[in-house]
C-alpha cells in the first residue's frame, strides 16, 4: 500500500515542540506570541497525517502519550538538524570554513576552555568559533534544539542531559571568596558573615550542589543578595555586602580587590562536563570535542 504524501513541514514540528516544552497548549501560544488556534491546528493535522495522538486532551490532564514521546524526540533531532544546516549553508555563502557554537557555564574555568580551543584551532585553522556564557539548563535546551554545538556545564545530578553525550573534564573545589582586606582566619568566622550568591532560577545547578554540600556541614548560609550576573555578585563583594561561594579556578582571575579561600571543613567539588548532541554526528564535532578530551581533562583541587 503506497501512503499519501505527507503535508507536514518544519513549522508542524517546532509547533508541537513548543507544547511538549511549555506544558500546553496556551503555554505555547505566550511562548511562540502565536495565537492559540493556529498551534492547536497544527498539532491537529500532524496528528492526522500521523495516524497518532501526541498529546492527551481534557478531560484528562495535559500529557504526552507514548507514540507522541517518541515522535517528539525524532522531532527534536529533525528540527536540530534543520538549524545547524541553514547555519551552515549561511556560512558557506559568507566562503567561512566551518564555524561551531559554543555554551558555556559562568563556573566553568575560561583558561581550560581556551588550551582545548588552541588545540582546536591548530587542526581546524579555518573554522570559527563563537560563544556565549549561558546557564547550566540553557546550555542542555539549546543543544536539543541545535542552536548550539557544544556546551560545558556543572555535571549534578539535578541537570537532565537526556539524548546528551556527555563527558567530565575537569574538577575544582569551592571556596569563599572575600575582599582581600578581610580578615577570615577560619570557617566557622567565614560562616559569619552575610552571603551573595546567584539568583537561583540562573544557578540552579550550582545552588543545589552548595545547598548538599550545607546539608552535610551544617552551615546555613545567610543570603542577603541574589544577582543574576557574576560580575555584579563580585562587585558586591568588593563593596563589602557579604560573601560569596564560586569555584576555586577563579582565583588567579578574580579582581585585586577580592580573594578566595578554602576550609577543610567546607569543600564540595564542582565538576564541569562537556556536552553535545548524539544526533549532531558531523566530523567538524568530532575534531572539537577530541581536543578537549585530549587536553583538558584537569584536576583543579587547589
Amino acid at each position: 500500500m503506497i501512503q499519501k504524501p505527507s503535508r507536514l513541514g518544519i513549522k508542524h514540528l517546532r509547533y508541537a515542540l513548543a507544547v511538549a516544552d511549555a506544558g500546553g497548549f496556551r503555554a505555547a501560544s505566550d511562548l511562540l506570541n502565536i495565537a492559540q488556534p493556529a498551534i492547536s491546528k497544527s498539532v491537529q493535522d500532524t496528528e492526522q497525517d500521523l495516524g497518532i495522538t501526541i498529546f492527551q486532551r481534557p478531560p484528562k490532564p495535559f500529557a504526552v502519550t507514548e507514540p507522541g514521546t517518541q515522535f517528539l524526540a525524532d522531532a527534536r533531532q529533525a528540527v536540530a538538524l534543520f538549524e545547524r544546516t541553514i547555519r551552515a549553508t549561511r556560512r558557506n555563502s559568507l566562503g567561512r570554513h566551518g564555524h561551531v557554537i559554543i555554551g558555556y557555564s559562568a563556573l566553568a574555568p575560561s583558561s581550560e576552555i581556551s588550551e582545548g580551543l588552541q588545540l582546536f584551532s591548530k587542526v581546524c585553522p579555518n573554522v570559527q568559533v563563537e560563544m556565549h556564557v549561558m546557564s547550566t539548563d540553557a546550555i542542555t535546551s539549546a543543544l536539543k534544539s541545535g542552536t548550539i554545538d557544544l556546551g560545558f556545564v556543572l555535571s549534578h545530578t539535578s541537570v537532565a542531559k537526556t539524548n546528551l553525550d556527555e563527558a567530565t573534564l575537569w574538577s575544582c573545589k569551592i571556596g569563599f571568596v572575600a575582599p582581600i582586606e578581610t580578615d577570615i582566619p577560619d570557617f566557622k568566622t567565614a560562616c559569619s558573615f552575610p552571603f551573595i550568591l546567584g539568583v537561583r532560577e540562573n544557578w540552579r545547578s550550582f545552588r543545589n550542589l552548595i545547598d548538599e554540600a550545607c546539608e552535610l556541614t551544617g552551615f546555613q548560609p545567610h543570603v542577603v543578595e541574589e544577582p543574576w550576573d557574576v560580575q555584579v555578585i563580585f562587585q558586591r563583594v568588593s563593596q563589602k555586602r557579604g560573601l560569596t561561594l564560586y569555584p576555586s579556578s577563579i582565583r588567579e582571575s578574580l579582581p585585586a580587590s577580592l580573594k578566595l579561600l578554602t576550609f577543610d571543613e567546607f569543600c564540595p567539588q564542582l565538576d564541569v562536563a562537556m556536552v553535545w548532541d548524539k544526533a549532531a554526528n558531523t566530523q567538524l564535532l568530532h575534531k572539537l570535542v577530541a581536543s578537549f578530551r585530549s587536553d583538558t581533562s584537569i584536576d583543579q583541587n587547589r
